[in-house]
């Protein structure tokens, strides 16, 4: 006799929630080896759907303007980039590009790091000034279709 005891789980997570266990007859865990001792199955519902272009624009934006309002006054760039929200606007990964572009087009700031962490590549390896670096990303993104 085989018993399941099961969990249904809400997370989206690889976390194995439920597991499986052989039961014998007399209420004795079956072991036929250490790969059927704990089998792990779970069944877990649909993850939400990835948010919208549109929702994703705001929380970049959101995220753009903590970032500069918390960061303006710190001359350290290493401090400035690896400040939570700007970590974050890498985590929005490619979706992001045409939207720092576009920063980067009306306020020059330091979205280099951020944009070599996401296409890494580097447009300009022997720029010399931000505006050296500004002109050959903005370039590239016109060359990528991104047209800020």
């Amino acid at each position: 006799m085989t018993r399941w005891d099961e969990q249904v789980t809400d997370s989206c997570d690889n976390d194995p929630i439920l597991m499986m266990i052989d039961v014998d007859d007399l209420g004795k865990i079956e072991r036929r080896g250490p790969w059927n001792y704990h089998t792990h199955r779970v069944r877990r519902r649909r993850c939400p759907r990835d948010p919208k272009k549109n929702e994703l624009k705001t929380i970049f934006h959101a995220l753009a303007k903590a970032w500069v309002d918390e960061t303006w006054f710190i001359s350290s760039i290493k401090k400035r980039t690896t400040h939570p929200a700007y970590l974050k606007i890498i985590g929005l990964g490619a979706p992001a590009v045409p939207w720092i572009l576009e920063e980067l087009r009306n306020t020059p700031d330091h979205w280099f790091w951020a944009l070599e962490s996401i296409t890494r590549y580097d447009p300009a390896p022997a720029a010399s000034s931000m505006e050296e670096l500004r002109d050959a990303w903005l370039n590239w993104g016109k060359e990528h279709g991104h047209n800020a």
